[in-house]
């Protein structure tokens, strides 16, 4: 199998194209705009590639499957930098989606669910199922413009003709994590500041190692195919709770900061995976405790 991964240096696909390289029958091209690998296998090819850049992405080659991961993603920059996130979701999806449509592989996206956040706090029934409406509730706050952009990207893919199955990984932690709650509150704890924000909200957090089996399940999987399946835990979690752990396994005794969540922070995701489980078999294996040491 030939693959196309984007966004390899980010953080689901850095770990999915080391994982997909460990069979020797797949070649995975590895393409990011940001230059090179820091690993070499003889299964892999970097590519450079800016996917806004229609050019560049018109001499991508030919490949049996795309797996495009590449997003604009981090929350502080949905406030700080909203217009090339939606820049970059937008533009870099359609220019690969036109470059494959005449090859037709199968076409595999990465949504979010940022963009059924709005549907659950208007009331949508919790666990969240994937076909939740996708729901911008303040088009104003630049917060929306991840799920915005995200949410039409998954209508671009399903549009497209193409063999397509889209992926709203919730909430996936571990190693090499940056720009999330996670690794931000282990970095201001060990400068001694244990400030908590959005302390009440909840998720349901994903270990990267079982959110990359479920990605290869489900890229094995026919039944996959034309399908939006939710990738995530089974467990809804606290802020609070989970910022306790990380400080019991720091060591650092001291009461936690608590600060409200800035505007239009999700207050519960929760999504149900019955669906990928009754489709591929696969569930996680990870207990939240046990992968939290793995970012310390």
């Amino acid at each position: 199998m030939i693959y196309l991964v984007t966004g390899v240096n980010g953080f689901i696909g850095y770990d999915l194209v080391k994982h997909l390289a460990k069979d020797q029958n797949n070649f995975i091209y590895a393409t990011d705009r940001k230059d090179g690998l820091d690993f070499e296998l003889p299964n892999v090819k970097y590519l450079h590639c800016e996917l806004r850049n229609q050019l560049q992405v018109s001499q991508l080659p030919k490949v049996d499957c795309v797996v495009h991961l590449a997003a604009y993603n981090g929350t502080k920059f949905f406030y700080t930098d909203s217009y090339e996130v939606i820049k970059d979701n937008i533009v870099g999806t359609i220019n690969l989606v036109d470059r494959y449509r005449n090859s037709r592989p199968k076409f595999v996206y990465a949504g979010t669910p940022e963009s059924t956040t709005g549907a659950t706090e208007l009331g949508q029934d919790l666990p969240t199922t994937e076909d939740s409406p996708l729901v911008v509730l303040d088009p104003t706050n630049p917060r929306w413009s991840y799920a915005g952009s995200k949410a039409l990207g998954e209508q671009v893919v399903i549009n497209s003709g193409l063999d397509w199955t889209v992926i709203r990984y919730n909430n996936v932690y571990g190693p090499r994590q940056k720009d999330h709650f996670i690794p931000e509150f282990v970095d201001r704890a060990k400068q001694c500041d244990v400030s908590l924000f959005g302390h009440a909200n909840t998720r349901t957090f994903l270990h990267i190692d079982d959110a990359v089996e479920a990605t290869k399940a489900i890229l094995k999987s026919t039944q996959c195919s034309k399908q939006i399946l939710n990738v995530g835990g089974d467990k809804e979690t606290t802020i609070k709770e989970v910022a306790e752990i990380l400080l019991q396994l720091m060591n650092i005794d001291k009461p936690i900061k608590l600060n409200e969540a800035p505007q239009g922070s999700a207050t519960r995701r929760w999504p149900s995976i019955e669906k990928i489980k009754q489709l591929t078999g696969w569930q996680p294996r990870i207990e939240l405790q046990q992968g939290l040491k793995d970012c310390i």
